[in-house]
């Protein structure tokens, strides 16, 4: 796919249901079309209805057949223009927002930007951290802020883990700030670490357990030399202010949603042209 720099450029590349039906062909189906169902190639194309009919189980299916767009009954550039905002908007993009852009209802919006994060997190699990590595941890209130002190009732305690190396992040949501979740996190997300950077919280004195452990003391500084857990605050950061300016509200039980959409944008932000591309060769439903 061609670079689009611009909304603009992506409602002309996407204007039409067949322009977009041959982009999520080539993305789906790279080395050729395959059937879904029996994995057989070189299906018959039926014109007419804009389906393929595999010669192997004769079944039929269309491009959208096992993907998130599949029966929605909203055309594909209506999708594609949802899809290249949400990859597109750095601080991320509210289904009122999309409602506006689309001329949707808002709980067709809601629909879209949940079935888009349901493929964001498709196409970002299994992703490992690896390297330098630096951790930091954040208390989340469900309207968008951030908790000081004692831990309000309607606050998320959250994880980040960012690789220096390749500038991959992970956030997870965890049950609370315990020395056990955070390294049941560190234990299925770390591998083949190197150095762990992160504050001087006392529960995080285990990490020297999967490398070199460096920790910065923050009421004496915010580095020392290469001490340092700027970059993952830096994503904090944004996060937060996507919260805020954006969503203004985030229901705890959607919060790991909004972390890995989040996340994908941040590890994939030196090559956004690859965004839509990564979503829509794994947006099975």
């Amino acid at each position: 796919m061609e670079k689009i720099k611009s909304l603009v450029e992506a409602r002309r590349e996407f204007s039409t249901q067949i322009k977009c039906e041959e982009h999520l062909a080539r993305m789906r189906w790279p080395d050729g079309v395959t059937c879904p169902r029996c994995g057989a190639k070189h299906p018959t194309f039926i014109q007419s209805r804009r389906k393929w009919q595999c010669k192997a189980c004769r079944y039929q299916f269309s491009v959208t057949a096992g993907t998130i767009f599949h029966k929605t009954h909203i055309d594909l550039p209506r999708w594609m223009i949802a899809l290249w905002l949400v990859c597109h908007s750095p601080k991320g993009v509210s289904s009122k927002q999309v409602e506006r852009e689309l001329g949707v209802t808002y709980k067709t919006a809601w629909y879209m930007t949940r079935r888009i994060r349901g493929a964001i997190q498709s196409s970002f699990r299994g992703i490992t951290i690896e390297g330098s590595v630096e951790i930091d941890e954040a208390v989340i209130h469900a309207d968008g802020g951030q908790a000081s002190g004692n831990t309000p009732f309607n606050t998320k305690d959250v994880l980040a883990l960012l690789s220096r190396d390749s500038g991959v992040i992970r956030m997870v949501v965890l049950e609370r700030l315990w020395k056990s979740e955070i390294k049941r996190v560190c234990t299925s997300t770390l591998k083949s670490v190197r150095t762990v950077y992160s504050d001087a919280a006392g529960r995080l004195f285990f990490l020297k357990e999967f490398g070199e452990h460096k920790s910065i003391t923050h009421y004496l500084g915010y580095a020392d030399g290469n001490t340092h857990v700027n970059n993952v605050e830096s994503a904090w950061s944004l996060f937060k202010r996507g919260l805020l300016g954006v969503y203004h509200h985030v229901s705890a039980i959607h919060l790991q949603e909004y972390l890995d959409e989040f996340a994908f944008r941040w590890s994939h932000r030196a090559e956004k042209h690859r965004m839509m591309e990564l979503v829509l060769s794994s947006c099975a439903a």
